[in-house]
């Protein structure tokens, strides 16, 4: 059942994790922004994300413009399909999500079942559940009797001025890679199979943004394109080779097959029981599942789930999606889709560009497979299965990920001394000569500062006493387990 409030709600609002943007001026919903130590976080994630996926062998990272002009999304199919159903409420003309309405009535009932059967929902069906269970407008409470239509998610503008081109906020960052993807393919020799990848803001005008982070009108997706020739054995690739000396595909998962809970289940079991249509798209899973365990979800935290044809979207003949149940209900931050040749032939055809690329002494138009993470979840649901509540301590906590917390060290000295305090400097600037960030603090108590260092995840802080002051020694805290150590400084790393 979807609740509303995140078990780490007190430590986002309290150290500024991320807050409503534009505050100032009434707070437009689904508008988001990150503080410091987010900021950090949510870096550290596509750091992460970078060593699992872009820095693979045969897979690089671009960057491409966030505005388009309405050619790229009439091809892409965008113009006329990426929408979501909408009642408009008599009362105060505020737009509801017919579908979330009806999602949250159903997890309310705990009514599983009904969940099931509003994703195949068609939006006749969406507009006579609302009136038979006479819902009201999320804003003013007032009875929804009107029409389910859909509604555009696309953010319009010009380019220019009098006569200008209509442009618009890219909804994914994909596009820009089928754009560029023959010229990178040519300029960077590469071969099939390869991936291009890119991190970047995307747009949708979202009906009702909730549950902050997870719906939202502006955000960060972190995604990547395999091409590929169907034709081409993947044994015989070097996707193929690395697969069988890592024995990848022998890796277990987490699989919700249409309408059931979740069962462990291996990679290969998925490719031998044709629930994932080759061993490309079965790679991208490996890719998100190495790239989730390093930054600190173990296996059982997360499922892939099948998708329902009726839920594909536009573009994908198969789809899985990576989803965490969390305080706010299962969430899906995590998209695999097999794109085909979709996007490629949709570009050829309405620029007049043939797109195909030599692949050896054959010319393929590749197919496609990709990896959409959406950062900004990953990070929410981070923060609301990381954090322990630790009656023993007295405090809340986050159990980060050492490569993930905002900081690599705390530092405090023991007290206000001079020669603490000059000393816990010293030690702080050496360690940021080696690349490592440290959260310096010498104000309140050293117990409330082991608290604030572990309710953001800081994963040791190191205390500088009298006794450092005659042996360079010092106690390092471990947030885990609070057991502390004494070294020397300097062979701290």
């Amino acid at each position: 059942m979807e609740k509303s409030e995140l078990r780490s709600e007190d430590i986002i609002k309290r150290r500024s994790i991320f807050y409503k943007a534009f505050g100032i001026y009434g707070e437009p919903a689904g508008f988001y922004d990150f503080g410091p130590i987010g900021l950090a976080i949510k870096r550290n994630i596509e750091r992460a994300w970078r060593k699992a996926v872009p820095e693979h062998p045969g897979f690089i990272e671009i960057e491409v413009t966030t505005l388009a002009p309405e050619p790229v999304f009439k091809a892409s199919g965008h113009l006329s399909t990426f929408t979501d159903p909408i009642i408009v409420c008599s009362s105060c003309h505020s737009g509801n999500r017919a579908d979330k309405i009806l999602e949250s009535f159903y997890s309310k009932k705990n009514d599983k079942a009904a969940i099931t059967a509003l994703r195949k929902m068609d939006i006749n069906g969406m507009e006579a559940e609302i009136k038979k269970n006479k819902l009201k407008c999320e804003k003013c409470g007032t009875e929804l009797t009107g029409k389910v239509e859909y509604f555009n998610l696309m953010f319009k503008t010009h380019a220019g001025q009098g006569t200008a081109e209509p442009m618009y906020l890219r909804p994914e960052t994909a596009q820009g890679i089928f754009m560029d993807f023959k010229e990178l393919y040519r300029l960077n020799s590469l071969k099939l199979p390869c991936a291009i990848c890119q991190s970047g803001k995307a747009y949708r005008n979202e009906i009702s943004p909730r549950q902050q982070l997870v719906r939202m009108r502006e955000f960060t997706q972190m995604e990547a394109e395999l091409f590929y020739d169907p034709k081409t054995d993947f044994s015989s690739t070097p996707l193929g080779e690395h697969s069988k000396s890592n024995k990848i595909f022998d890796t277990k998962i987490l699989f919700a097959e249409s309408g059931k809970d979740p069962k462990q289940i291996s990679i290969k079991e998925l490719i031998d029981t044709k629930k994932v249509p080759n061993e490309y798209f079965a790679f991208m899973i490996y890719k998100d599942y190495e790239f989730m365990k390093s930054i600190g979800f173990e296996t059982e935290e997360y499922w892939f789930r099948e998708i329902e044809k009726e839920e594909l979207p536009h573009y994908s003949r198969c789809n899985l999606d990576v989803e965490i149940e969390t305080s706010y209900g299962t969430i899906e931050v995590t998209g695999i889709a097999d794109r085909g040749t979709f996007d490629l032939q949709s570009h050829s055809k309405l620029s007049g560009e043939d797109l195909s690329i030599m692949n050896g002494e054959e010319k393929v138009l590749p197919s496609v497979a990709e990896l959409s993470i959406g950062l900004d979840r990953i990070l929410l649901a981070m923060l609301d299965k990381k954090t322990v509540d630790d009656k023993e301590r007295g405090w809340k906590w986050l159990k980060l990920e050492k490569s993930i917390a905002p900081y690599d060290y705390s530092i405090f000295p023991l007290q206000k001394d001079e020669k603490l305090v000059t000393m816990a400097m010293k030690i702080s600037e050496h360690l940021r000569k080696k690349g490592l960030k440290c959260n310096y603090s010498d104000s309140a108590s050293i117990g409330k500062r082991y608290a604030k260092s572990d309710e953001i995840g800081i994963a040791n802080a190191i205390t500088i006493d009298f006794q450092s002051l005659e042996d360079n020694t010092v106690t390092i805290r471990d947030r885990n387990t609070a057991e502390q150590r004494r070294i020397k400084w300097e062979e701290i790393s």
